[in-house]
């Protein structure tokens, strides 16, 4: 009895395991495959990076010899944000044609299926990281210690998790005609308020202040503080990891509602 139950257990396990990898996969490739993604969270980084600082930013450059630096961060933040906010529309459009419910008869579990949508949303917001990055180099040869790079690239790679969080509530939250504008009014009230297109210490007061609460302020400041001290500021820490930890709370809490509305 005991080995059968192992037996069952394993291959159950293993089941999960390759619905989840499979599912996974799937959804990559359909995001790697998405025109708005190309556009939105690769195209415009690039350009606007290219732009303000190859064609237009010789005098930003001159008076501020970090421009170049500092704006490849900016522009990598604002990518990535719109790589993590995507997730919103696809969740929406599951949820209306029903797909979420043909989920829950596969082997895929409901927490498995939240996590997947995660974890591509996180995973596919790096190449606007890397491409950013990469054309600091080859554009405007930004050269900076091995360190630093590091401390950046690891600093934004961790803190887009709450974006991560606020594409998937919007999926929740929205339906398939309402979640695309919501993402998009949200993607750039938040980086224009974060100080990702004019730094913040050029706000009138009230407007600092807001920004001083933006999870893209201190998403941002991650990698600013590491191109500046080698190291992110730990306040900057502490704000996105509250910001990851209620987004993701309210997140688990309107998958339950979600699912309540399905059952009843």
């Amino acid at each position: 009895m005991t080995t059968l139950a192992t037996t069952s257990a394993t291959a159950h396990g293993i089941s999960v395991q390759r619905a989840v990898a499979t599912y996974a996969r799937l959804e990559i490739r359909r995001v790697l495959r998405n025109r708005r993604y190309a556009i939105f969270a690769v195209g415009i980084p690039l350009f606007f990076y290219v732009l303000y600082t190859g064609v237009l930013g010789g005098r930003d450059a001159a008076v501020d010899p970090a421009w170049n630096a500092t704006f490849m961060v900016s522009m990598a933040a604002y990518g990535m944000i719109a790589a993590a906010l995507s997730s919103a529309m696809p969740i929406a459009q599951e949820r209306a044609s029903g797909w979420t419910r043909q989920l829950r008869i596969t082997p895929l579990p409901a927490p498995a299926w939240i996590a997947t949508k995660l974890a591509v949303a996180y995973l596919t917001a790096l190449p606007s990281l890397l491409l950013v990055g990469l054309a600091a180099v080859l554009v405007n040869h930004v050269s900076l210690p091995a360190g630093t790079w590091l401390a950046i690239g690891l600093s934004l790679a961790l803190g887009v998790l709450p974006f991560a969080g606020i594409g998937l509530l919007f999926g929740f939250l929205f339906d398939v005609t309402s979640a695309q504008p919501a993402v998009m009014i949200s993607y750039i009230a938040m980086a224009i308020l974060g100080g990702l297109w004019v730094p913040v210490t050029t706000f009138p007061a009230t407007l600092a202040t807001i920004a001083q609460i933006m999870p893209t302020y201190h998403f941002a400041n991650l990698g600013w503080g590491s191109l500046v001290n080698g190291l992110p500021d730990l306040t900057d820490v502490a704000f996105v990891a509250a910001w990851a930890v209620a987004l993701f709370g309210l997140v688990a809490w309107r998958y339950r509602v979600t699912e309540l509305r399905a059952r009843g």
